[in-house]
């Protein structure tokens, strides 16, 4: 038969049933936080005070998901000169391989402070 006593703060809990139970409790939270290995990947970006949530695609430029996606990031050279597709990275920066040359020379300190620019910043 089973035991219909539920359980208080302090009490004697079989370690596989809290383990079992927070398993369960976590998998379907909604405060589980995606990791580069999920399948869907998503990021928060700023430009020019706009916020844009992009699903991401592994080997994809940032600029390229943006506008697949129907988000409309200003951009205009696509070889990182002109510096119009900067956005700050609001949530989800683990997405993205590191800075390359040319985000280096452009960006600078602005790379501390969470700034990519689109056109150049590769999904992992």
């Amino acid at each position: 038969m089973l035991d219909s006593r539920l359980f208080t703060v302090g009490s004697l809990i079989p370690s596989n049933i809290v383990s079992e139970s927070l398993k369960i409790l976590y998998s379907s939270s909604s405060i589980h936080k995606s990791s580069p290995t999920d399948n869907i990947q998503s990021m928060m970006l700023i430009q020019n005070g706009k916020r844009y949530e992009i699903q991401q695609v592994k080997g994809q430029l940032l600029l390229d998901a943006a506008l697949k996606q129907g988000q409309e990031l200003q951009y205009k050279c696509r070889k990182g000169t002109c510096g119009l597709c900067k956005v700050k990275i609001d949530h989800g920066s683990a997405f993205l391989l590191p800075p390359n040359d040319i985000e280096q020379k452009k960006l600078k300190n602005a790379l501390d402070d969470g700034y990519r620019l689109a056109c150049q910043s590769v999904i992992r």
